[in-house]
């Protein structure tokens, strides 16, 4: 067979070069570059003679115009639009690094170039047109429409400099989750090309880089959604660690769908019983990945993660479509080409199918979910009152003339997370229950058989007296009585978790005198980091408490029920402009200073952050309105306007992490001569445990960056169900 790796020539790579200095000194012809770009990746997808040259030269544009973006962005060039639109003057180098997917079209020509890199890298599969190829040319075409290097309009230009960053993005967390996250996608999208070769017959054997690239966007996504969460506890609109967004709904979908795919690789082969189910898994989350995307860009339902005004959801959902209808015609041609191989199948390769269907049974259930919020969306089908926290009492606060606005956007769908994390229990109990029972049983079969017996009745126990979360919830934070409701059922769950931790955590040290020990701690550290990272994830937000005040700025300590004490010792107002987005010349930042005395006596000291565009008058909305937005991301979402911002200041321990939320819009509308006191809003919330989440993403990552870029020796016939 022709290779492909090998009909490229070196020059093609002149096209990156040559791109960047094109893009950055003559911006009108990126926008041809990318077009460019799109063309030669469907001559790549389309044609088998030359298609590594094709790939290789769509991915040297694409990336010769992301490094020319770049220039652009660092070098201030506001007569491009996408530089007026999302970044500013005065914002430090890696931020206006960081704005390259900072918008719609900079983020889908990231995606592409990801996608065009992975075509030109593949070994290709034995069908005539590439999968790869196709997804990377159609994104690529997308970019190339939204026009990243289209010149700013002159009215633009006159009303402003530049338009300014989104005060949200202005993390080092921007640097690192996005980015991360499409990286993912791209590796989930590269996927695609093996499932339809499976599942059209034309793969006796799941191919070893393809089992490498899940590997990868596994983990990738992993660290992406580790670093979100990081970030979304240290900003109002995001909601703490996790709301059940449609955007994270989505992506959690494909992590499960990757999890699955991950356990069903062991001895794959076409023909086996249920052999159609993990290339199924693999493009379903290719799939679920241009949903994401869409998504992210559409307005039909809540979201904190928007691209606010993006126009390509419709072409994103069209792709899933298209790819959707590619698996199923392809799977149905191919149904016959497979000669059924008959397996007697042991009790391990039973558990990993299992273990398979579970993470799928969750997959479909939160797709489900996001698919019935469109629905009820599109139907303008009246949102239940249970899924209204805080707006009964909002509504009484508000002004007339707000009130219909305060209606509609506490109307707006989004999805039911409270469901779904119920409805997801059953199977990640049997997940854990699974996973401990086969790591157990390869050093015992009795010893696991046993241990599963005794986890049973565990969760069993549990699930009907109660467990920790049933015995300590004493009602004084902010979490839903339909998860109340449930909390025997998550004791289970933690059980479970537990018992898959030791499971791994005893396997693994077995193992390490091995010659595979690298192998089984990388499998570990990922089997045991996750367990910690459910534990922290649960414990924190089933125990969470919290409390209110006003205080007045003064050195006179205000003690706290939860056994803290703190004073705010002034606030600093800056109104020097800083590259975010702001209302004319109202915009400043306020940094309130602030001590923290712990109930052991320590004292933490820093400063928190309120940023606002507008003036301090017009954003100060009183001190009920305030805690709402603190305690209610749905109402910080609908409050939010240009350049607002409000960070806490964090005191983090392995027993707890204490937020520390003061808004001191009062005492700055003071300085600016109006009626308020100056005072602050302090809001103080804690998570117990929650360091268990860090600590497990932490190795979560770790054991999975081993296994998808280790050097690894394809194994061949070595699987669990040959062996059984």
């Amino acid at each position: 067979m022709h290779d492909h790796r090998t009909d490229a020539h070196p020059a093609i790579w002149l096209a990156l070069p040559a791109a960047v200095l094109s893009c950055a000194a003559l911006p009108a012809v990126g926008n041809l570059a990318v077009l460019g770009a799109g063309l030669c990746a469907l001559a790549a997808g389309l044609r088998q003679d030359g298609r590594a040259a094709w790939a290789r030269a769509a991915a040297a544009l694409l990336w010769g115009a992301l490094l020319g973006l770049a220039l652009l962005l660092l070098g201030d060039r506001f007569e491009v639009r996408y530089v007026w639109l999302y970044s500013g003057a005065e914002l430090p180098l890696h931020l206006k690094l960081g704005n390259l997917w900072g918008g719609d079209e900079g983020t889908t020509l990231l995606l592409a170039a990801f996608c065009a890199s992975l075509a030109a890298l593949g070994r290709g599969q034995p069908m005539r047109v590439d999968a790869t190829a196709l997804i990377a040319a159609a994104i690529a075409l997308l970019a190339a429409w939204l026009g990243p290097f289209s010149a700013t309009p002159a009215e633009l230009l006159s009303q402003a400099a530049s338009q300014g960053m989104n005060a949200h993005l202005m993390k080092v967390w921007m640097l690192l989750h996005a980015p991360l996250v499409l990286a993912a996608y791209a590796w989930t999208l590269a996927l695609a090309a093996p499932a339809l070769a499976a599942l059209g017959g034309h793969a006796a054997q799941w191919p070893h880089d393809a089992h490498m690239r899940a590997r990868r966007a596994w983990m990738l996504l992993t660290a992406g959604i580790g670093f979100g969460m990081v970030w979304a506890f240290e900003d109002a609109m995001y909601g703490l660690v996790w709301h059940w967004d449609p955007v994270q709904t989505a992506v959690f979908a494909v992590w499960c769908l990757l999890g699955a795919h991950l356990h069903g690789v062991p001895g794959w082969r076409a023909g086996r019983p249920a052999w159609c189910w993990m290339p199924a898994a693999a493009l379903f989350a290719a799939v679920l990945t241009l949903v994401a995307m869409g998504v992210t860009r559409h307005e039909a339902l809540a979201s904190s993660h928007r691209y606010v005004g993006a126009a390509s959801a419709p072409v994103y959902f069209a792709l899933a479509a298209l790819l959707a209808a590619a698996g199923a015609a392809i799977g149905w041609r191919g149904r016959t080409r497979v000669a059924p191989v008959p397996l007697r199948q042991g009790f391990a390769a039973w558990g990993l199918r299992l273990t398979q269907y579970a993470f799928a049974v969750i997959a479909v259930a939160a797709a489900a979910q996001l698919a019935w919020a469109f629905h009820a969306s599109a139907q303008e089908l009246p949102r239940p009152d249970d899924l209204k926290p805080f707006f009964a009492t909002l509504a009484g606060w508000a002004r007339g003339n707000e009130l219909p606005a305060l209606r509609a956007a506490f109307s707006q769908w989004d999805v039911n997370g409270y469901a779904l994390a119920r409805a997801a229990l059953y199977p990640l109990i049997l997940i854990g229950l699974l996973g401990g029972w086969f790591f157990m049983r390869r050093l015992s079969p009795r010893l696991g058989w046993v241990s599963l017996a005794l986890a049973a009745l565990a969760c069993g126990g549990v699930w009907l007296e109660g467990g920790l979360l049933t015995r300590e919830y004493t009602g004084t934070g902010v979490l839903s009585q339909r998860i109340v409701a449930v909390l025997p059922r998550i004791d289970a769950s933690l059980v479970a978790g537990a018992y898959l931790a030791l499971a791994a955590s005893a396997w693994s040290i077995r193992t390490a005198r091995t010659a595979a020990a690298g192998h089984a701690l990388a499998v570990g550290l990922v089997h045991v980091g996750a367990m910690l990272a459910l534990w922290g994830a649960l414990l924190s937000t089933a125990l969470n408490g919290y409390s209110q005040h006003v205080v007045a700025l003064s050195d006179d300590w205000r003690r706290d029920h939860h056994g803290y004490a703190f004073r705010i010792t002034g606030v600093d107002v800056e109104r020097t402009a800083d590259g975010g987005r702001a209302d004319g010349d109202g915009g400043f930042r306020a940094f309130a200073r602030i001590e923290l005395l712990t109930p052991s006596q320590s004292l933490a000291s820093g400063q928190t952050l309120y940023r606002d565009g507008r003036s301090a008058i017009e954003g100060y909305d009183g001190p009920m309105r305030e805690i709402c937005e603190i305690l209610d991301y749905r109402y910080a979402r609908y409050a939010d306007s240009p350049g607002y911002v409000l960070h806490p200041f964090i005191e983090r321990g392995w027993a707890r992490d204490v937020q520390l939320w003061v808004s001191p819009a009062a005492a700055v509308a003071a300085l600016e001569g109006g009626p308020q006191t100056p005072q602050a809003t302090v809001v103080l919330r804690y998570f117990p445990f929650i360091s268990l989440l860090w600590l497990g993403l932490a190795l979560t990552a770790a054991g999975a960056l081993w296994l998808a870029f280790a050097p690894q020796r394809a194994r061949r016939g070595k699987s669990v169900q040959s062996r059984t």
